[in-house]
């Protein structure tokens, strides 16, 4: 079952608090989800600084705008940059390369101070409560993340290390979303099944496409602006875990 939020949201219906969570385990995809990157432009303008070269910050989102459109989406392009760290960084210097007309080194700075440092992982407003409430009810914790290094950085240096219990990397298993062995993976590795767990993620062919593989229900979040809360709230009412339970009008099967 794949939940998806609709865009316009209606109000909360009270209930009493249930006496345990709906899941045994919430799984969570990473980046879009639970953390979000700090502006690409204004990295772009701060590493060609670095080297001696000025852009205006003008420049810089164009060359974003027009970078991101250039970049392949699909499910085939996704699976394969993220099955090693060698596909990962092929991958995303020859989509940063054109950066390199700004000055020399630049798409590899990208890569390796914005694309995988984990000081440009931002936790959403709302994830650090959320894990904290799952963390609190004794519901297992888990991120299924399509990537090609070590994000469990960004978690140490954002202080929510401490409430994941399992990190299941793509590039360290040699597979990514949509597979559902993923998902199994992580299930096993908690000790639950996977209709006792609740995935949530941002991408309907990756997270949902893994997560129906294995029969477990998955939440798909609209897109969010940078800055703004996640939505996280669905989670726990979802979950059995809040005061309130999300309008079912905004939820569909």
């Amino acid at each position: 079952m794949t939940y998806g939020l609709k865009s316009t949201l209606g109000s909360a219906l009270a209930v009493r608090p249930p006496a345990r969570a709906r899941f045994q385990a919430v799984l969570f995809d990473n980046g879009g989800t639970l953390f979000e990157r700090s502006p690409a432009p204004e990295t772009i303008v701060r590493l060609a600084a670095e080297r001696g070269i000025e852009i205006t910050l003008e420049d810089a989102r164009s060359r974003w705008r027009e970078l991101k459109v250039g970049k392949s989406k699909t499910p085939a392009a996704r699976l394969a940059r993220n099955r090693s760290p060698q596909a990962h960084r092929t991958s995303y210097l020859a989509w940063y390369r054109p950066l390199d007309e700004i000055c020399d080194g630049l798409a590899e700075a990208m890569y390796v101070q914005y694309k995988t440092s984990p000081d440009t992982m931002i936790p959403y407003a709302d994830t650090p409560g959320t894990l904290q409430r799952l963390h609190d009810a004794g519901v297992a914790t888990g991120v299924v993340s399509n990537t090609g290094w070590n994000i469990r950085e960004g978690y140490l240096r954002a202080g929510l290390a401490h409430l994941i219990d399992v990190f299941i990397l793509s590039h360290e298993h040699g597979t990514a979303k949509p597979d559902s062995v993923l998902i199994q993976l992580a299930c096993d590795d908690l000790g639950v099944e996977p209709a006792a767990t609740l995935m949530v993620g941002n991408d309907a062919p990756a997270d949902g496409g893994a997560a129906a593989g294995v029969g477990c229900p998955c939440l798909i979040l609209p897109p969010a602006r940078v800055g703004s809360v996640r939505g996280l709230d669905h989670v726990l009412a979802l979950a059995g875990l809040s005061e309130g339970t999300a309008d079912p009008a905004t939820l569909t099967a």
